[in-house]
């Protein structure tokens, strides 16, 4: 498997990216992918992988530098080759280069999608942080939503709740911390 950064708005496989990205999410869990496109640019601290097998589009990460921390903002494999030991396999790839923990939000775990999707992070060594936490919306007028977070690596959640939760309002959400 081989993982490409995508530096541009006008990168071709974009259009892979945003046809998982709108198929994998609700409308309330995503951002206007033109508005995605937006924060590509060089030196942003937003970047948009693709994973590719024999050259082909398999699916896409976007993550956050957040200085202390990464933050997975979204993860999706295409439908086309799901449930086949992808996910799995692009996410240790992922991870395997990351330099500082990962941070990522969930749904909690009310249904059996939800806490497949929990089992999934955690067999890939994330640990489930049950701090309330709330997802700002992504469009103007929108609801927030009860996630919970899971982190990667050393992150002491007890001890850097709030410092997490304030960088993921301020700097990817842009509102200010209740």
């Amino acid at each position: 498997m081989e993982s490409v950064r995508i530096t541009s708005p006008d990168d071709a496989l974009l259009e892979e990216v945003e046809r998982t990205y709108l198929a994998a999410f609700p409308p309330e869990e995503r951002r206007d992918f033109a508005g995605l496109k937006t924060l590509i640019y060089p030196d942003s601290p937003f970047t948009v992988q693709a994973f590719l097998i024999e050259g082909e589009y398999a699916g896409f990460i976007t993550y956050w530098n957040l200085d202390d921390f990464y933050y997975v903002e979204h993860f999706a494999i295409d439908e086309v080759v799901r449930n086949g030991g992808i996910g799995g396999k692009a996410l240790k790839q992922f991870l395997g280069r990351c330099d500082m923990p990962v941070v990522l939000e969930v749904e909690r775990p009310e249904n059996e999608i939800s806490r497949r999707r929990i089992g999934f992070y955690e067999r890939s060594g994330f640990r489930l942080d049950t701090h309330p936490y709330r997802q700002p919306p992504y469009r103007s007028g929108g609801e927030w939503l009860d996630l919970y977070l899971m982190t990667y690596g050393k992150l002491d959640m007890d001890r850097m709740y709030d410092v997490v939760k304030e960088r993921l309002y301020k700097q990817v959400y842009r509102v200010k911390v209740d």
